[in-house]
């Protein structure tokens, strides 16, 4: 019953995601406008950030979860929108210190306002500006988007740490209880969601030769699949399956792209979480398509290879097929 009421008082998806993308039009229009006049003057866009910003938080606070809150998104979603844009633009050659501004920002945006989907976006928004201030450390972020020199080990270091902790805050969240008194309870999900996306696109910065950020996800995965089969297997269907998720986990711990979907794919199912289960899922797809693409064979070999996986998988769902009678 406690779900279903919660459901009742959120917008309709189609509405959200018009909103959204009204929201960035009319924002982007308003930045365009105050560009042609402002020119070069970073005093100017600093002002209008935190006017904007705090206008938005003004008007967000009055927002209820009734048919008001429509119409006050048509305006403080391009505020704040528009706010975190001019705060870039007045503060960009000090990228640091403007990242640390706008998780700040975000943070204090999130706590005072009272608009549902304005507080998804803010949380959001954080979550993707923190990763942002330890990169922001390194020579450049175009060091990270360069795709003809390695990634430097400090930055892909960084991006395994980023993605543990944010696996972590994943997994404390199918902990609901643990967040019934504090402001996330009802923003759980959206956690879910940010921390998968984040941590798959982080996925891109770890070196496919990584076997330790491999490994350490597919231990991670068997323990969490080992944990879900106790609940629901027992006796000898135990130790086939068992064997079975032992076999599963140890194929992902020499690639990366494929250790950390599994570990997503095992928590988004353990919780019910369909949209997080199709995130980790097209990564994992992604992982295994990169995967076969740069072995170094001949094309013929790797479809032997690739007859030998389907077989493995048709193997596998004879033996799922026979645990779950």
């Amino acid at each position: 019953m406690e779900n279903n009421s919660r459901k009742s008082k959120q917008l309709p998806a189609p509405l959200m995601i018009v909103m959204a993308f009204g929201g960035i039009i009319i924002a982007a229009l308003t930045v365009g406008f105050v560009a042609l006049f402002a020119r070069d003057n970073k005093i100017v866009y600093a002002v209008l950030s935190v006017i904007s910003i705090i206008g938005a938080i003004m008007l967000s606070r009055d927002g209820k979860l009734d048919d008001d809150e429509v119409p006050l998104l048509l305006v403080t979603y391009p505020l704040f929108f528009s706010g975190f844009t001019y705060g870039y633009i007045a503060g960009f050659e000090y990228l640091t210190l403007t990242y640390v501004l706008q998780f700040v920002a975000a943070v204090l945006s999130f706590a005072f306002s009272k608009i549902r989907m304005c507080r998804q976006m803010l949380l959001c928004y954080a979550l993707v500006v923190l990763p942002l201030i330890f990169f922001s450390y390194f020579d450049g972020l175009s060091t990270l988007y360069s795709h003809y020199s390695k990634i430097p080990p400090a930055i892909e270091i960084s991006c395994f740490a980023i993605i543990v902790a944010y696996m972590g805050a994943f997994a404390a969240t199918i902990k609901d209880k643990w967040f019934a008194s504090t402001v996330l309870k009802d923003y759980l999900n959206t956690i879910r969601i940010a921390a998968a996306l984040i941590s798959v696109a982080l996925l891109k910065f770890i070196q496919c030769d990584n076997t330790v950020f491999a490994v350490v996800f597919a231990v991670i995965s068997f323990a969490i699949a080992f944990s879900l089969l106790r609940k629901y297997v027992t006796g000898k269907r135990l130790i086939e399956s068992s064997a079975l998720a032992l076999l599963c986990c140890a194929s992902t711990a020499m690639y990366p792209a494929m250790a950390l979907p599994i570990v997503g794919m095992l928590l988004s199912f353990l919780i019910l979480d369909y949209a997080c289960l199709v995130i980790f899922s097209v990564a994992f797809v992604c992982g295994i398509a990169k995967f076969y693409y740069d072995l170094d064979m001949l094309l013929i070999n790797k479809s032997y290879l690739l007859l030998a996986s389907g077989a493995l998988f048709l193997l596998m769902f004879y033996f799922i097929k026979r645990v779950s009678k």
